[in-house]
């Protein structure tokens, strides 16, 4: 009888999974093995708005992919990159780090390559989630400091196709990933292009088609033939309306938008098919993301795989007079930045807290999947909101850059100072002026308003060693100064070959 009890008894400890799974846990290490944290799925465009989703309320284009993510997960709607254009800005993301702390904030091969390393070594996304344990693939397009292949940064690259590659790679590696069981967790970075092809004008551009790569030319000679296969009157209804808030702000300094100002001598028509050319290339990405999301769910790993969607800037679009990125308006510094999981808020879009997703994405991505942050980042983790639990980070500003100026912004006014002859500024106000064509800088209703900004970005900026200002940073100057530093350092590299 006794022995009968004890039998019983035993196999009801042995049917308690909470009980075994726990036991097993307390006898040591590997005694169960494969994964326990989540997988992440990054998935990011290049030049894409925040306002170029249909959930956005975009009625002039169609991303289902990009809208699905939006419903699964949570959508910080003010979200701004740490510098409006591609390098910078993917180095931040990366990072977690200001370009500036390597010597440049632009497209530029004239960084400090030894502070590249030191900070990727360390804070590098893919080391960090290496160390961590996890798996690093990265596949598209790169455009980093201080690598090739993006090894520095601690993942393996896997296709430099820039199109279809990263989804083409998804598709095989989450297919591999869903026949077999995991033993680690997998961070899965995947860099889309588009719709950064709208860099050739939809045609327009001196390089298109025959002084670009062939890759480049595809996505604008396919919606090219498109258009001029279309009637005229669907053409035209297909057709965005043009930027309410084309005109420039009072106070504009040439040098502070001269990289961008080609649209000021464009005709109605050409700047007509800029705008329909930009919203067919989103929806072209949009496709090939749609394709990576369906793998994700074909292969059984939806369930514990965390996605984050975003883009490294925005483009102008006409606004102000302008096309391209590199300055510091809502329509180049706002991006989509949205995260999808398990335990993530469904279907959420937040319009007030403000983000800067190249900060504050290694920070929230570590706090999510439970391991450290590395120590010192500017950035904060977004967990608390995500999740609707623990304590919200108090943040009054974030300070962004570009290649000219700094910028801080207290959720309505952004205040900006230009690395110019006579520091030139702008303060704009968003809820007064939401299209920021009105420069309040010499506005006495607004003189304490930009003296406490002014205040808070130089000593932000005292304390990241960037004081004093220069005055010449117009992009003339930078460029001379890459090639004679480029000159120099061919010149020593000369001279060291000839001792040896």
């Amino acid at each position: 009888m006794i022995q009968l009890k004890a039998l019983n008894f035993y196999k009801s400890i042995m049917n308690n999974k909470t009980f075994v799974g726990l036991a097993l846990t307390l006898l040591g290490g590997n005694v169960l093995k494969g994964q326990t944290k989540p997988n992440v799925l990054f998935i990011m465009t290049d030049q894409q708005s925040y306002n170029m989703m249909s959930c956005m309320g975009n009625t002039w284009l169609s991303t289902p992919s990009m809208d699905k993510i939006a419903r699964m997960g949570y959508r910080f709607e003010k979200t701004y990159c740490a510098n409006p254009v591609s390098m910078p800005s993917r180095f931040s993301l990366l990072t977690g780090h200001y370009a500036s702390e390597v010597g440049v904030k632009e497209n530029s091969s004239a960084y400090n390559d030894d502070k590249v390393q030191s900070i990727v070594s360390k804070d590098g996304l893919g080391n960090v989630f290496r160390n961590a344990g996890y798996e690093t693939f990265y596949s598209g397009k790169t455009h980093l400091y201080g690598t090739n292949d993006v090894s520095e940064y601690g993942f393996t690259l896997n296709s430099k196709d820039h199109y279809d590659g990263p989804a083409i790679y998804a598709e095989k590696l989450l297919a591999e990933f869903g026949k077999k069981k995991l033993d680690k967790p997998f961070l899965l970075f995947l860099s889309f292009m588009n719709p950064h092809d709208i860099c050739y004008k939809a045609g327009m551009d001196k390089r298109y088609p025959d002084k670009l790569p062939e890759a480049n030319t595809i996505a604008t000679k396919k919606y090219l033939e498109y258009q001029k296969s279309l009637q005229p009157d669907i053409y035209q209804s297909q057709i965005p309306p043009k930027a309410s808030n084309s005109a420039p702000i009072n106070g504009e300094v040439h040098d502070m938008v001269s990289m961008d100002i080609f649209p000021r001598a464009w005709n109605s028509d050409q700047l007509d098919l800029y705008s329909w050319m930009y919203h067919r290339l989103v929806e072209s990405v949009d496709n090939q993301i749609g394709r990576v999301l369906v793998a994700l769910k074909n292969s059984g790993l939806e369930e514990n795989t965390i996605i984050v969607f975003t883009s490294d800037h925005g483009e102008m679009n006409g606004s102000h007079g302008l096309i391209l990125k590199n300055v510091m308006y809502e329509e180049a510094q706002r991006v989509p930045f949205i995260f999808a999981g398990k335990g993530i808020k469904v279907n959420y879009a937040d319009n007030s807290t403000l983000v800067c997703n190249g900060l504050d994405l290694i920070p929230t991505i570590c706090d999510l999947v439970g391991i450290k942050s590395p120590e010192g980042l500017a950035g904060i983790s977004l967990k608390p909101y995500l999740t609707d639990n623990g304590m919200k980070p108090n943040r009054k500003y974030i300070f962004t850059e570009n290649y000219n100026g700094y910028q801080i912004h207290d959720g309505r006014h952004k205040y900006t100072i230009f690395e110019l002859p006579g520091y030139p500024e702008t303060l704009t106000d968003l809820e007064v002026n939401p299209g920021e064509t009105i420069n309040f800088a010499s506005n006495s209703s607004y003189s304490e308003i930009k003296a406490n900004l002014k205040k808070e970005l130089m000593a932000n900026l005292s304390r990241r060693n960037l004081t004093p200002l220069s005055q010449d940073r117009a992009i003339e100057n930078i460029r001379a100064k890459e090639k004679a530093m480029k000159l120099e350092s061919k010149e020593k590299k000369d001279k060291y070959k000839e001792e040896d």
